[in-house]
């Protein structure tokens, strides 16, 4: 079996050799796993993401509707004021002048 310390050598080179091999798999597998981590984590941000533009996309879409509506209700709010801000007006104006 080992006639020689030779044979003894090559074997301790050849164990040595499956060892670093061993290391350089095991380490390549957990880079490729953190990868894959990484990858999964980037795709879930993005889909955040990319549901918060849909949201904002479709606030930005409905304020400008009910900015719309806004704008027509309080022009008819004034109207309306100024109609009774009128009237109260006419009222004062006709009270003056019975007194008279």
């Amino acid at each position: 079996m080992l006639e020689t310390s030779k044979d003894l050598l090559n074997i301790m080179m050849g164990s040595s050799v499956l060892l670093v091999a061993l290391l350089f798999s095991w380490l390549l597998y957990q880079t490729a796993r953190t990868l894959k981590g990484v990858n999964d984590t980037i795709k879930v941000i993005q889909n955040i993401i990319g549901n918060i533009d849909e949201g904002v996309t479709t606030f930005k879409s409905k304020a400008g509707n009910a900015a719309a509506f806004l704008t027509v209700f309080i022009k008819s709010a004034q109207s309306i004021l100024t109609t009774i801000d009128q009237k109260k007006t006419r009222k004062k104006s006709r009270k003056k002048s019975r007194k008279k």
